[in-house]
């Protein structure tokens, strides 16, 4: 497919709002990933009255109240994504970031200011409802603003600023655990969850409404206001490629209504009768499912668990805390950077997917024979290689996968279901979530590196059925992504944008 130089037109201001808007991807890292720094704090097992690590009572008591506030922030999750099927539309992109950031702030001081293990884990909750909305809605959001060669690198800020979150969290209960006071250790962690939904929430006002949420609403108005900021560029003073793109996004989504119309212009009845839409669906919640399942989950579990594995692997003190910090470190500031970046280069999601997942096949093996091997010995090279593994499955992990997951699946719904298609492949991943991080300690202690076949076997599985059944979106605008799935598009659209590339380039048609 044929895209015109203007396809890659991005004002500053569409930057700048892409790179604020991610502050909610950053709650998502932060409230996600704190319990791992909490674990590692004294004064969290003191005030609680749990038994720490190694102590009797470790694992009948301690490992279900981590694995229940695991358990309870997916819970929250996974209902705020089932919420946003009809909140999405309903209220739109940035009404809904409002609502997530004040349920964020809520579930932060909840924590920190805990009184008891119950009032703690209702924050987990409520968090977890946070941490859904966010979730669903930012890379929506981010997609329905972005140009389509650089929606990779644009819609990647979701995951670049979710796992600069993962290594704020780290740092500062690494920085805490230092702190002679051990109360201040473990609060103050949990209490700063509120900083970026707060930060978040004070700057909603100037963002932009999706030019393709007004449109569908019909508000055109508003979105040729909000669309001709976004693409401003000196080098189309009459605002060409905006125009273009608001005749893409009105004409298709006017076909989109037409067709509709054979399920009585309801997009819960053609989610569930239209095959094509169908399959949109599975795919988006299996990309999710199938994520959480393999190597999100060995992310997901070794981060927040990261304490445990390390101890496992011979480390002991602060050093698990500081090995946490410096592994998602990498994430923040190489791995998931590149990833983006490649997006736009690369041009295809599948191959950045399967190479991923051929990379995760590799070192969670090896990382599980090292675990099998040397775990509780006193053999320092056995264990340095398993923390090796752990840092390199994290370059696959971070590079072609974390970003791609979400990319993909902000690309594959049209408008008119978008909403319901994203609440519904983002309950997918906090779905595998609660079943996973709620056992993955009891996993560990039942069974140990037997754990991380469940990473292996799923990865194994999942890269044929990515290679066979997932289309391309690369490079394609969100309209011109639809014909990938078999529907009809606003040719007329895509005939002028080739025809006018090919006369730049001198050639006849």
């Amino acid at each position: 497919m044929l895209s015109s130089p203007g396809a890659a037109q991005t004002s500053a201001y569409n930057r700048n709002v892409v790179a604020f808007a991610a502050l909610g991807s950053m709650t998502y890292g932060y409230g996600a990933s704190i319990i791992s720094s909490t674990i590692g704090q004294p004064g969290w097992y003191a005030f609680f009255d749990l038994p720490p690590t190694g102590e009797p009572g470790y694992a009948e008591v301690t490992t279900p109240a981590i694995a229940t506030a695991n358990g309870l922030l997916s819970a929250g999750a996974a209902v705020a994504c089932l919420a946003v099927m009809r909140t999405g539309d309903r209220f739109g992109r940035i009404r809904n970031l409002q609502i997530a950031s004040l349920l964020g702030i809520l579930g932060g001081a909840l924590q920190g200011g805990a009184a008891n293990l119950a009032m703690f884990q209702a924050g987990r909750f409520i968090m977890g409802m946070c941490i859904g909305l966010m979730v669903t809605v930012t890379p929506m959001y981010l997609s329905e603003i972005s140009s389509p060669r650089r929606r990779g690198w644009l819609v990647g800020h979701h995951a670049i600023f979710l796992v600069f979150g993962y290594m704020l969290a780290s740092w500062i209960g690494y920085a805490v655990y230092f702190a002679p006071n051990a109360a201040f250790g473990w609060r103050f962690p949990l209490c700063f969850q509120v900083v970026p939904p707060l930060f978040l929430l004070a700057g909603t006002p100037w963002l932009p409404q999706s030019p393709r949420w007004l449109v569908s609403r019909n508000r055109h108005d508003e979105a040729w206001a909000e669309l001709r900021r976004l693409r401003r560029s000196a080098e189309d003073p009459d605002d060409a490629v905006a125009r273009e793109e608001l005749r893409e996004i009105q004409d298709q989504i006017v076909l989109d209504r037409q067709k509709l119309m054979a399920w009585g212009g309801n997009p819960w009845r053609a989610v569930l009768s239209k095959k094509s839409y169908r399959r949109r669906m599975g795919i988006g919640f299996l990309t999710q499912w199938g994520a959480e399942t393999g190597w999100a989950n060995g992310m997901a579990t070794k981060n927040n668990y990261a304490v445990i594995l390390y101890e496992g692997l011979g480390q002991q003190g602060s050093m698990p805390l500081l090995l946490s910090a410096l592994w998602i470190t990498t994430a923040a500031l190489i791995y998931n950077p590149g990833g983006a970046w490649l997006h736009d280069k690369v041009n295809s999601r599948r191959w950045m997917f399967i190479t991923g997942f051929v990379g995760i096949i590799i070192t969670t093996s090896c990382l599980a024979a090292m675990i099998a091997c040397f775990a509780g010995t006193d053999n320092r090279a056995g264990n340095a290689m398993g923390v090796f593994f752990i840092f390199l499955y994290l370059a696959f992990q971070g590079t072609f996968c974390d970003t791609t997951m979400y990319i993909y699946i902000s690309e594959i719904f049209p408008t008119e279901i978008r909403s319901i298609g994203m609440g519904f492949s983002l309950f997918g991943q906090f779905a595998a979530t609660i079943i996973l991080l709620q056992t993955a300690p009891i996993g560990f202690a039942a069974v140990g590196w037997k754990y991380f076949l469940v990473v292996i076997c799923w990865s194994v599985v999942f890269v044929p059925i990515i290679y066979f059944f997932f289309p391309e979106t690369s490079q394609l605008s969100l309209e011109e992504v639809e014909k990938q799935f078999g529907d009809e598009v606003v040719t007329h659209v895509v005939e002028e944008r080739e025809e006018k590339l090919l006369r730049m380039r001198g050639r006849k048609i």
